[in-house]
């Protein structure tokens, strides 16, 4: 990840802690690319490859966000995970802006406590 994602990581991240609703939960899921040591404990553990960045938590559902910059490209492993959680009934959004993750959740039905200035 590069600092510009990481900048859209924390915009999205503060979009979220101010216009979720009380009754909804976010959260980052850290799964960077630490090197074949570190791949192969996390594998050992459980953790997927190709998870996405984000999850919102509303109303008994999950809402996959993957935030990539406006060139980011989705990996191999994204490609393969992203469908089987649609398949399990939770949205997988690929996000480049905080008004795309807004959208998204709007549509999606999460009544957001604010909108995104354009």
């Amino acid at each position: 990840m590069n600092r510009t994602e990481d900048r859209l990581h924390a915009s999205v991240w503060r979009f979220l802690n101010y216009s979720l609703p009380t009754d909804a939960l976010a959260m980052s899921i850290e799964n960077r690319n630490n090197g074949r040591q570190e791949g192969a404990r996390r594998k050992a553990r459980g953790c997927l490859a190709g998870t996405p960045d984000m999850m919102v938590l509303w109303n008994g559902r999950m809402h996959f966000i993957e935030l990539k910059t406006s060139d980011g490209k989705i990996h191999s492993s994204q490609r393969i995970l992203f469908p089987i959680l649609e398949r399990t009934g939770h949205p997988v959004a690929i996000c480049r802006s905080v008004e795309d993750v807004h959208n998204h959740l709007k549509s999606c039905g999460v009544p957001l406590r604010a909108e995104v200035m354009a």
